[in-house]
């Protein structure tokens, strides 16, 4: 056995033993509630002298069961698709616009926030994504291709739901860092395709590889120096990750996945980079194990907007 896999191993065992410490608690939980609405249920058969105040404090007292997230989750995503239906003011602040005076943050902010951050979809991958987010009601940020054109009417669906869309690439392919014209003709035809669903073009994008890639070099030397300079002039703003699930390798089981995506703990702001894509059966199947770690850790989880972190990687070529 090497060493990669004795660390690969000891981390997917501490994933497991925090996901059964959150089982545990959450059982806890269930109990605790349980006993809440028994104390209620005497109170409406008059066994206890009535205290209003009580009673409003008891019948406020959150609950921590899945089944109950998962209800709220389907209200969120109810609401957010009769706000994308109406009038929508993500268009007005989510748009490219070079003109846009915005105070970009790429430093943590000290909050125990998470980014979910999906690339390379749509895919048939994307609507069961989706459900898993509206079962738990947290939102993510989808960086999307046209690779598979007919799934292209889940960014309108994956918009709708209150998630945000991002720009990725037309064709990912590293072709396109052949000149600083092929990379604004490649990020000119996915702005087209997403327009074409949700009516504008978005500021977000993320550069195929990451912006600290180095096969861009085999296309152009220096050309990631100046696209990182040269999309922020043009309005746009850059996401890379500061954790990734793995999945960017084939092979890795859920387990494995759900362990690489949960096992920095040094991060309180969190842009998680995970793939919808065709073949990412695993990351959908990890996906809930990792949503749960972090709420059980207190994570607040959010869509990418103008105020989310915008990590940026050192720039390699």
């Amino acid at each position: 056995m090497t060493n990669g896999d004795r660390f690969d191993r000891d981390r997917i065992e501490r994933a497991r033993r925090r996901r059964s410490r959150s089982r545990l608690h959450k059982a806890v939980a269930a109990l605790c509630v349980a006993a809440v609405v028994s104390v209620g249920a005497a109170w409406g058969l008059g066994a206890f002298a009535p205290q209003p105040a009580q009673d409003e404090q008891a019948g406020d007292a959150p609950s921590q069961d899945a089944g109950a997230q998962g209800a709220q989750g389907s209200g969120d995503a109810q609401a957010s698709g009769d706000q994308a239906n109406g009038e929508d003011d993500r268009a007005a602040d989510f748009a490219v616009d070079p003109a846009k005076q915005t105070e970009w943050r790429t430093k943590t902010d000290g909050t125990k926030t998470i980014w979910l951050t999906f690339d390379d979809g749509p895919s048939a991958n994307t609507e069961k994504v989706l459900d898993i987010l509206d079962r738990y009601g947290v939102k993510a940020t989808f960086f999307v291709t046209n690779e598979e054109p007919q799934y292209a009417y889940m960014i309108k669906e994956a918009y709708d739901r209150g998630n945000t869309i991002g720009l990725h690439s037309y064709t990912h392919e590293y072709s396109i860092y052949a000149s600083e014209d092929s990379f604004f003709n490649d990020l000119d035809q996915i702005g087209a395709v997403v327009k074409d669903q949700i009516g504008y073009v978005p500021c977000f994008i993320r550069f195929p590889g990451g912006a600290s890639n180095t096969v861009s070099a085999k296309y152009c030397k220096g050309i990631m120096t100046k696209l990182t300079q040269d999309v922020q002039a043009r309005g746009y703003q850059y996401f890379d990750w500061n954790i990734s699930c793995g999945d960017g390798a084939a092979g890795h089981t859920a387990d494995e996945l759900a362990a690489y995506a949960t096992d920095d703990a040094d991060y309180s702001n969190v842009m998680l980079l995970m793939h919808d894509s065709a073949g990412h059966e695993a990351t959908v199947d990890a996906l809930p194990a990792i949503i749960e770690h972090y709420q059980q850790e207190g994570y607040t989880f959010k869509a990418i907007d103008r105020t989310a972190l915008a990590s940026h990687q050192k720039v390699n070529n």
